[in-house]
């Protein structure tokens, strides 16, 4: 059987499953949660670069939901805008391998995207995530 990676959010204390992502296609996610900060003055030239901080950043998660027909298509739809709330704490935990996997601590601070389609039995999203934001 073949490992297929999980993006899974979590409540705020990283046990309790809040949501799985259906059916993503691509993710931003860097392969390390460290980030280095650039400090760049007004007047002069030339920068600090701080290596190793934890910077906050924006997580782009594209996906697709699959269903037999817009009803379903539109459950799917609300199960997400309720289960993933602006603006509170949450921990994404991304499954790389079966033995790798990265944590963000993220919020949710934009409305979730779902560009356009019929919705006749399938809908993209788009949910953009803050993560370090907390």
């Amino acid at each position: 059987m073949a490992f297929i990676p999980k993006i899974e959010l979590y409540q705020s204390n990283g046990t309790t499953l809040q949501y799985l992502f259906p059916a993503v296609q691509s993710i931003n996610a860097p392969q390390t949660i460290k980030k280095s900060t650039v400090i760049e003055g007004i007047r002069g030239q030339g920068c600090i670069v701080i290596p190793g901080s934890t910077a906050s950043w924006d997580l782009e998660i594209h996906g697709i939901f699959l269903a037999a027909d817009y009803s379903a298509v539109t459950a799917l739809i609300d199960d997400m805008e309720t289960d993933i709330v602006l603006f509170t704490n949450y921990v994404l935990k991304f499954e790389k391998t079966i033995s790798t996997s990265y944590s963000y601590n993220v919020q949710r601070i934009e409305p979730i995207q779902y560009p356009v389609s019929m919705r006749v039995n399938f809908q993209d999203y788009i949910v953009k995530l803050k993560c370090n934001s907390w």
